[in-house]
C-alpha cells in the first residue's frame, strides 16, 4: 500500500482551494491543526521524524566482499632465457622455412591468405604484449620500491627529529636525573663515583657558605629590626613624614622635609636624573670617591671577617 501523502503539503492546499471537493480520492480537511508530518500513515517512514545532525556525515565506504586473486607472474619460466628477451620472443613467434603461396586455381587462396596475416598478427601481438607488461611490471615495482624507501626515510626523519617546541614547554617538571633513570641512560654504577662524590661535596659547602654569610647579615643587622608599634609609627614618619611636615623633594631629586626646602611633590620636580653614562663619566674623570669608599669597606670587612 503506498504511503498516503500528506493534505498540509503546499500544491495539495492550493488545489483543495480549486475546488471544494476533494480530488483522486484524497482525504483533505479544510481546517486542521495536524502537522504535515503526523497526517502521514503508520506505514510512512516519515512518520517516525528522526532528527538529523547538523553536519551530513561522510558515505561509508562499501564493504567488497570476496577478495581477489594473487595475480600470477607470467614472467617467471624454466628457460635460461628471460621472457622479455629478444631470444624468447623469436623462438616464441617463428616464422615458417618456406611459406607456400596459394596457386592461382586454388580454391580456399583468400582463406589460407587470411590464416597466415592472422598468425603474423598474433605473433606481433604476442611480442608487443609481452614487451608492454614487462614496462608496465618494471614501473610498477619501481614505484612500490619508491615509496617503501620514502615511508622508511619519513619514519627514520620522525624518529631521529628533535623534540617540538610545544613538547618542550608543555612537559611536567621533571629532574634531570628522573628523565635520565626513565630513558635508562644513567651511568654505570662503577663509573664517575669519586667525581660525583666531590662535586656533591662542593655544591654542601657552596650551600652551608650562604647560609652562614646570610646568618651572620641577620645577627648583625638585628639592632635595626623593627620590633614594636613605635618603631614602626617612627619609620613610617622618617619615611613618608608627618601630616603637618610631609616629605619632598628638591630640585636634584634628593628627599627629605618640606619645611627644610624639599618643595617637590615628585623626585621628578627637578631635571632629569643622570644616567649610566653620566655616572660612568663622573667616575672616568675622578669623582668616584665614594666607589672607592665603598670597596675599601668590603675588603676590611673579607680581611676582617665582620661587618662594618
Amino acid at each position: 500500500m503506498p504511503p498516503r501523502i500528506p493534505v498540509r503539503a503546499p500544491w495539495a492546499s492550493c488545489a483543495s482551494s480549486a475546488s471544494s471537493a476533494p480530488a483522486n480520492g484524497l482525504h483533505a480537511r479544510q481546517l486542521s491543526s495536524t502537522p504535515a508530518v503526523l497526517a502521514l500513515g503508520p506505514q510512512s517512514p516519515n512518520y517516525i521524524e528522526v532528527p538529523k545532525p547538523a553536519q551530513p556525515t561522510f558515505p561509508l565506504a562499501p564493504n567488497v566482499k570476496g577478495h581477489l586473486p594473487i595475480p600470477r607472474d607470467i614472467f617467471s619460466t624454466r628457460s635460461p632465457h628471460p621472457k622479455e628477451s629478444d631470444v624468447f620472443l623469436r623462438r616464441s613467434t617463428k616464422d615458417a622455412k618456406d611459406r607456400k603461396a596459394p596457386g592461382p586455381f586454388s580454391r580456399d587462396a583468400d582463406f589460407r591468405l587470411y590464416k597466415q596475416r592472422l598468425a603474423g598478427a598474433r605473433k606481433e601481438a604476442l611480442k608487443e604484449g609481452v614487451k608492454e607488461l614487462h614496462a608496465r611490471k618494471v614501473t610498477s615495482e619501481a614505484q612500490h620500491l619508491h615509496r617503501i624507501q620514502m615511508s622508511g626515510e619519513l619514519r627514520t626523519k620522525l624518529a631521529m627529529a628533535p623534540r617540538r617546541e610545544v613538547d618542550v614547554l608543555t612537559e611536567t617538571s621533571v629532574s634531570k636525573g628522573v628523565r635520565d633513570f626513565l630513558a635508562d641512560s644513567l651511568p654505570a654504577a662503577n663509573r664517575n663515583i669519586e667525581a660525583r662524590r666531590r662535586a656533591y661535596e662542593r655544591k654542601q659547602a657552596a650551600q652551608q657558605a650562604v647560609r652562614e654569610s646570610r646568618l651572620h647579615d641577620l645577627y648583625t643587622n638585628a639592632r635595626t629590626f623593627i620590633v614594636s608599634e613605635e618603631q614602626l609609627d617612627q619609620a613610617i614618619e622618617e619615611a613618608f613624614g608627618t601630616d603637618e611636615n610631609p616629605i619632598g623633594w628638591d630640585v636634584r631629586g634628593n628627599m627629605g622635609l618640606r619645611a627644610t626646602g624639599h618643595e617637590g611633590l615628585s623626585p621628578w620636580n627637578g631635571p632629569m636624573p643622570e644616567g649610566v653614562g653620566d655616572m660612568m663619566n663622573k667616575l672616568r674623570g675622578g669623582e668616584g670617591v665614594g666607589l672607592a669608599k665603598e670597596r675599601v669597606k668590603k675588603l676590611a670587612e673579607e680581611l676582617t671577617g665582620g661587618k662594618m
